[in-house]
This record gives C-alpha cells, structure tokens and sequence, in this order.
C-alpha cells in the first residue's frame, strides 16, 4: 500500500474522497482515482519527481451499471449537501474543488466508448478503464482514508488513449504528462527492476537508462491488455513514431526535442511487442 497519511496538505482530497465514497457504497460503486491527482501521488509524492502542472481537479473513475445508475450517483451525492451541480453533467463541485466523473462498465459500446446524455452527441473513448480498475493499487490518504488508485503504467496507458481522444480539444495536456511518466518510469519505483529482471538491457549496445525506463513501462502496459487491446495501442505508437512522417504526439511531449520523444515512444512500443510474444 502506498502511504501518504502523513501528507497533511492532502487532508482536504482525502475528505471529499471520503465522502464520495460513502455515497458510492450505498450503490456497490468502488470510486478509482485517475488523472492528474494520481498523477501527484505517483510521482511527487511517492518519489519526489517533480511535476510542473498542479492539479486542480480530482478525475474519477466509476464502474457503473447504466445510465440510470450514473445519474442515481450523482443525484445522492448532490443531495448529501457536499457536492453542487454544474452546468456540465460529468462535472460536481466540492467547494472550490472540481470533481469530474467518468463512467465506464456497462455504459460502454462495443467499441469501449461512452456518449454522453441526454442526446449521446459527446462522445468519449473509455478504453483502457476496465484494464486500469483490475490493475488498481490501494493507497492510504490522512485521517485513514483508503483509496483505489490508478497504477503507473495504467496511467500512461490511459494518457495515451485520452490524448489520441481529445488532443484537439485539450492540445498538450495529456502529452506532458505521458512526457513525465515515460521519462520518469525508472525513478518511480522501478530501478530495482532493471537490475533484476531486465539486466540483459544493461549488455546491449545502444543501452540507454532513461529509454530503458520507456522499455520496461511498454512490457508493463502489456500486461494490462488482451491482444486487441495491445494491437490497439501497438498502431497507435507505430504511427506516432514513424521517422519518414511522425505524428503530432512526440512534439507535444517534448516541442524542444521531439527526436527525444519519438526514441522513448518507440522504446515503448518496442516494450509491448516483447512482452506480447
């Protein structure tokens, strides 16, 4: 379990978390915290990596039956008197915290998205929630509060997703923080790994520390995926690092040194064919 009970700055997220939780509960819903917060926990917090975007929000993850159950959750967690409306049905507010909601389960189509009501004209892709919510990590927050916590890997694996989904409408965003996770995935926890599991790495010519890190985080996204779900992944990385004509991701992770980039996103991608033989 990760511990970040002596945290106090994070006394007021572990009780709006809290409390959304005990609303959860009376509907059998087990809240999965993503996003940039988990991002801070991950990173800063877990291992002091410094992170350059603060977070302002808390993104949460909801594995829900239906619609009905969806707008049931949110009307109980309305009507608890800790959390008010906005004009946006996916968005709550607690105080001055926002708090977004993301269902995934049941409310899929076939092809992992969801559309949001009353009309089902917005449409968001949620592939990669399901993998992400079965990868979970137990995380404890001050005053004792537990919480379901998206992994590192699952992260990435869901940056990725949200990126090639609404880099249009939020340029960057979901790019720098791949950027962080990818070029940082060696000093979150896994060093140790590198000399245990993966020290041939160390004896290849080309060996690289930091794109070792990008190397192993593909084998670990792997192991969240089926196969379509890693050919999925797989045709998106291969399109974004083409040498001839690259995609719009590595320039956006890193806009002084795309090459950089491009080299650990294709250590990664290089990481998911390996782990899928």
């Amino acid at each position: 379990m990760l511990d970040f009970s002596q945290q106090r700055e994070l006394g007021l997220h572990a009780e709006v978390i809290a409390e959304m939780q005990a609303v959860a509960a009376t509907l059998g819903v087990q809240p999965l915290i993503i996003g940039a917060f988990a991002r801070d926990l991950l990173l800063n917090y877990a291992h002091r990596i410094p992170v350059m975007r603060q977070t302002e929000d808390i993104d949460v993850a909801l594995a829900i039956d239906g619609w009905s159950a969806f707008a049931e959750l949110r009307e109980r967690l309305v009507s608890s008197g800790r959390f008010a409306e906005t004009t946006s049905v996916h968005r709550l507010q607690h105080g001055a915290l926002p708090i977004d909601l993301v269902p995934f389960g049941r409310v899929e189509t076939v092809k992992r998205t969801i559309a949001w009501p009353p009309h089902g004209n917005v449409v968001m892709d949620v592939f990669g929630f399901q993998e992400a919510q079965r990868a979970a990590v137990e995380a404890l927050l001050p005053n004792s509060v537990r919480v379901q916590l998206v992994s590192l890997p699952a992260l990435a694996l869901l940056k990725l997703v949200c990126w090639q989904d609404r880099r249009l409408r939020s340029p960057r965003k979901d790019a720098s923080d791949l950027q962080l996770v990818v070029s940082n995935y060696l000093e979150a926890g896994n060093d140790t790994r590198l000399w245990q599991e993966f020290v041939h790495w160390t004896q290849e010519n080309d060996f690289d520390y930091e794109a070792a890190g990008a190397r192993m985080l593909g084998h670990d996204i792997a192991l969240l995926l089926e196969a379509d779900g890693r050919n999925r992944i797989t045709a998106l990385l291969e399109v974004q690092t083409d040498l001839e004509a690259p995609g719009a991701l590595p320039i956006e992770m890193n806009d002084q040194r795309p090459e950089q980039a491009i080299r650990l996103l294709a250590e990664l991608l290089r990481g998911l064919r390996e782990q899928a033989r």
